[in-house]
């Protein structure tokens, strides 16, 4: 019988800690050379894998690592570039062991009906790699020998790199030839939309070590070699979805208050004051879909009407037509493509100052309690992010609710809930750790009816404190200005 509890527990558990991350690998939209430089135009439009996780933080700052994959018909590409104040390395031995220095390391399974085939390379700061083939297949060495990879570090051929006053970041880049996984992938050259598991890591060096992965890596394991962990990565025979994409320029804040004034004057009939919804045409700055959201397609819509519908031709001259389209392009502008007052700098160290890391994460630095704000002021509207601050949410979002639970032998954990069944719990506490635990071995299980983010910024700061910090949040975005 208790044989009977423990499988069903067990199964319990499992959907709660399967959280697997996604990437869609685009081809390389041009030649690259390996130099460990990253300034090939197709790393420029490649998008970053999302933020590293710190499977099993302790202490110490966590820095950030951005890697990036691309492939074509005869490679598969990846680079990493590290922040790191400590760098250090010293081992030259061809497959030694790396893990003692700074290194990074990616798994691949090219076949994810085999998952547990897969193969390693891994690299310290000097250019050192260790590799291993973990297949069904393969009968030789502990290491393994992969043909024709190409690799360069920022400390390539180094005897040693110690630390340095002025270490900042350091860079990984290889190229991969496919053929390397005939024997497990489905297609060399992948088609399109194939699919492989992989991960990435990055740890080592003496101080500070990172210990970080790109897809979380479910407890109870405490390995990188965990290739039911391995994030899921889809090949796309173009370039990846937005990766050409380009954000034009904001809108000129004077242009757009003319327009406002314009907008209000000779719009409101149809529709509403200050681009809400009117009697005949909707919202101008809700969140639906519009069919015109370049500037010249709005420009068209105003100067020439739409036909088919209500929408006229404006007899307005050009130039004041452009203002009306700075304004709406102001309705419906996120954050970071609007001018907003305030020190980026002292908001900064507001957001530190005050307790806002220990809870959020911010390119890559912070606590995980909270959202992940290092796309906040890309993803939200300027006055989204004035609300967050000042206003309470009518409910709490899920992963986000607060509990309080004492353990039968008396442990108490404070944090959030991030999964729950009927017999178990997953809990992100304040300390950063994730607690799995059996809801027989609560004593006291308390939800907070309120969020752990407090909304009276604007009283607990200063007027011009405030707008530096929301200055500071409107700048958060990966595709930065």
């Amino acid at each position: 019988m208790r044989f009977v509890l423990a499988l069903v527990n067990l199964l319990a558990l499992a959907p709660m800690v399967s959280a697997q991350v996604e990437y869609r690998i685009g081809r390389a939209s041009g030649p690259i050379t390996i130099d460990a430089k990253l300034d090939d135009e197709a790393w420029r439009l490649a998008e970053p894998v999302s933020d590293f996780i710190f499977n099993w933080y302790e202490s110490g700052e966590k820095e950030p690592t951005t890697a990036k994959l691309l492939w074509d018909d005869e490679n598969l590409y990846v680079s990493w570039q590290c922040k790191d104040r400590h760098i250090s390395a010293y081992e030259t031995k061809r497959h030694g062991p790396v893990s003692k220095d700074d290194c990074v390391e990616i798994f691949i399974s090219p076949n994810p009906e085999k998952v547990k085939n897969y193969y390693t390379f891994e690299i310290n700061a000097l250019g050192t790699m260790l590799n291993r083939c973990r297949t069904d297949w393969w009968t030789g060495p502990s290491t393994w020998e992969p043909e024709g990879v190409r690799y360069r570090t920022t400390f390539h051929g180094q005897a040693r790199k110690d630390e340095s006053d002025t270490d900042s970041e350091w860079i990984v880049e290889m190229a991969i030839p496919l053929r390397n996984f005939a024997r497990d992938a489905g297609n060399i050259p992948p088609r399109n939309g194939d699919e492989w598991r992989l991960n990435l890591q990055r740890l080592g060096g003496k101080t500070n070590p990172q210990l970080s992965t790109w897809s979380p890596i479910a407890p109870p394991a405490r390995s990188f070699h965990t290739p039911e962990s391995f994030g899921k990565v889809i090949f796309v025979a173009g370039p990846q979805r937005g990766s050409r994409t380009r954000r034009t320029s904001p809108p000129d804040p004077a242009a757009a208050a003319e327009g406002h004034t314009l907008y209000n004057r000779s719009c409101t009939m149809c529709h509403g004051l200050d681009g809400g919804p009117g009697d005949r045409a909707p919202a101008l700055g809700g969140q639906r879909r519009y069919l015109r959201r370049t500037e010249s397609d709005l420009f068209d819509a105003i100067k020439k009407g739409i036909p088919g519908t209500t929408m006229p031709a404006s007899p307005m001259p050009p130039a004041d037509v452009h203002k009306i389209v700075a304004y709406i392009r102001t309705l419906r502008a996120s954050a970071i493509d609007v001018a907003v007052e305030g020190s980026v700098e002292h908001g900064a160290a507001l957001f530190q100052s005050k307790g806002c890391a220990g809870c959020h994460m911010v390119g890559g630095r912070g606590g995980i309690i909270g959202p992940d704000l290092s796309n906040i002021g890309g993803e939200r509207k300027l006055d989204d992010l004035r609300r967050a601050l000042t206003e309470a949410r009518e409910t709490i979002p899920r992963e986000y609710r607060p509990v309080s639970i004492l353990t039968k032998d008396g442990q108490r954990i404070d944090g959030v809930v991030k999964n729950e069944n009927n017999f178990s719990l997953q809990v992100l506490g304040k300390d950063g750790r994730l607690h799995l635990l059996l809801r027989e071995e609560a004593a006291k299980i308390a939800y907070a009816e309120k969020s752990l983010m407090p909304v009276d910024w604007a009283t607990r700061l200063s007027k011009d404190e405030f707008q530096d910090v929301l200055a500071f949040l409107s700048r958060q975005s990966r595709e930065g200005r």
